[in-house]
Order: C-alpha cells, then structure tokens, then sequence
C-alpha cells in the first residue's frame, strides 16, 4: 500500500506559475489565449523556452523538453508548474526526469491525459499530492466554466475536503482510500515498468477520450490480467467518451459504463461514475493521492479527509462553496 502524502504548498493569487510542455507540440494560438486567462485569474505565467518548439509530434525533442522542465522546476519563485497540453511524449522521457530535484522544490503539478503517469510519480516517489486538472493551451483556451475554476482554486489553495457528486450502485459499500489513476490508456501503458504506482487500497479514478469498445475493454481486461484490480477499495469513472469504428460497438460513455459494470461483478470493490473530470467540460479539479472517501448512497465521493473517525459536518466543500455564491 502506498505511503501517506502532503499537500504541495498553497498557491495564491498573484503568484508565478510555470507553463511546461512535456508532450505534444502547443498550438501557439491556444497557448496565447490559455496565458491570457491564466493571467485574467490573477496569477503570473512563466513560460518554459520549448513551448514554441517542435519536433515530429513533440514540443520540441526529448532532451528540449527535459531541459526546459528542468528549468522551471529548479526556478524557487514558481508556486506551481501547469502542463500546456497533453498528447503523446511523457513517457519517453520519464527515466531522464531529475526526480530529486523536484523534490527539492515542492509546488503543484496540473495536467493530465498524456501527464498521467508523471503526476502519479509525483505522488509515489515524492510523497506530495499531484493534481489531475485543466492544462493552459487545451482546458484555459477554450475557457473555464465557474465550476471548474472554483475547482481548481481551492484544490491549489488546499481547501479540502471537497465533495463531487457522481453516480452509484445503490448496493456499494462505503469505501476510503487514496484517490489514484487519470487517464485509462496512459495507465496501462505503464503496466510491466517501474512507472506503474501501486494501487493497493486505492479508489482508482479512470477517464478517457475516443477509445472504441473493443479497447476500453482490451485495457481494462490488461489491468485485471496484471492484478491490479484485485485490492483496490473502489472505482470511480469520470468522462468517457468512445469512438465509432469498424468491427466494434458505438461506444458512448452508456456503453462504457456498462462495460466497466461487468467488469466490477468479479470484484468486491464499489463502483461510481460521472465524476466531472477528464476530456470534457467541466474538468473539475481531482487531488491525487488524497485520501478519499467514496459514498454509493449519498452518491458522493469526498477527498480530503478521513470520515470514519470524525464525519464531515460543516466543511469546505465544492457544492458547500457555489451554493454560498
């Protein structure tokens, strides 16, 4: 089982915030409007030198997106780092990245998709809470909804413990553990390296874009083969969206959900769906690492705080928080 993390230190208005491409070349028109809003919300944003950079499908080569992470990452004025876009590059380049100095400098890491498995590294191998959220060039560019900036404020404030609504099997168990996973394809093409966090006692959190039937259900049999889906406490789906193809069932998020239902008839664990997180809007804020608590009857899952021993009454809370406004 994992170890216990912290919260990265809190972010606050008016601070500096690095903008790092890891991934995928950044459209320039996107990356200027996403500065923009980031700017519009109060805070500073320090470009990283690859962004306008490219090579093949990357922001620029392996060894460019290295040095112009590390760059950022050793700068102490920054608060936290949030990814320009995802796409296809991360894993390239994990066993290069300097992971002593990240720790060395603890901040907020925002992204996900293609980040998936650096902000799970981020939590396995430092200790601190990494944050499945908005990215400036994809998420900031196309414009925020209240939710999701009110999300991602009081995650990198630290304002927890917050409470999403989702939908559940009324005969699920409540269920805690630390909330993990991110992107289902980035997920399992960390099975068989050393990059594949441990998952044991963890409510998995699982989300993703244009995957036909026939491949949700291939990743999701690849994670049951490995084992990884024999310990864990619960199951939490966020946006799935499936593409039509040749051969294969219109996979609507219905379907998959539906997939992920048999899935869960072999294992003990609860199983929720419709957080508002991933590949479509509104792409709340998710804290991973966070010790969470998932609540099939009040179709809630809580993260932040441990409720078996001091229950939740009168907490900050996402819905406490916008029925206030």
């Amino acid at each position: 089982m994992m170890s216990p993390v912290t919260l990265p230190p809190p972010v606050r208005t008016g601070d500096r915030i690095g903008v790092a491409a890891l991934s995928g070349k950044v459209d320039p028109k996107r990356l200027a409007t996403g500065l923009a809003a980031l700017a519009a919300y109060g805070y500073e944003p320090v470009e990283a030198s690859n962004l306008g950079s490219q090579c093949g499908l990357f922001a620029g080569s392996d060894q460019q997106r290295l040095d112009s992470f590390h760059e950022l990452a050793a700068d102490e004025s920054l608060s936290a780092i949030v990814f320009a876009r995802g796409g296809y590059g991360v894993t390239r380049i994990l066993p290069e990245i300097d992971w002593g100095l990240l720790a060395r400098h603890p901040r907020a890491y925002v992204g996900y998709s293609d980040l998936t498995p650096f902000l799970l590294q981020i939590v396995a191998r430092l200790g601190l809470v990494a944050f499945h959220g908005p990215m400036v060039a994809a998420d900031f560019a196309r414009g925020l909804t209240e939710d999701e900036w009110t999300s991602f404020e009081m995650a990198l404030s630290g304002m927890f413990p917050a409470r999403f609504p989702i939908c559940c099997e009324t005969s699920g168990n409540v269920v805690e553990g630390p909330l993990m996973g991110g992107c289902l394809s980035m997920l399992t093409a960390t099975l068989g390296t050393p990059y594949m966090p441990d998952l044991e006692g963890a409510i998995l959190f699982l989300e993703d874009l244009g995957e036909p039937l026939y491949r949700f259900d291939r990743m999701l049999t690849h994670l049951r083969l490995s084992g990884n889906l024999t310990q864990l406490k619960g199951v939490v789906a966020g946006h799935l969206e499936g593409e039509d193809c040749e051969d294969s069932i219109g996979a609507s998020q219905a379907t998959l959900v539906q997939q992920l239902q048999v899935e869960a008839e072999s294992f003990p664990w609860s199983l929720a769906w419709g957080l508002a997180a991933g590949h479509a809007r509104p792409n709340l804020t998710l804290p991973l690492g966070l010790w969470a608590r998932l609540d099939p009857g009040a179709c809630e899952l809580t993260v932040g705080q441990s409720t078996v021993a001091d229950p939740l009454h009168g907490q900050n809370s996402l819905q406490d928080d916008k029925t206030q406004k």
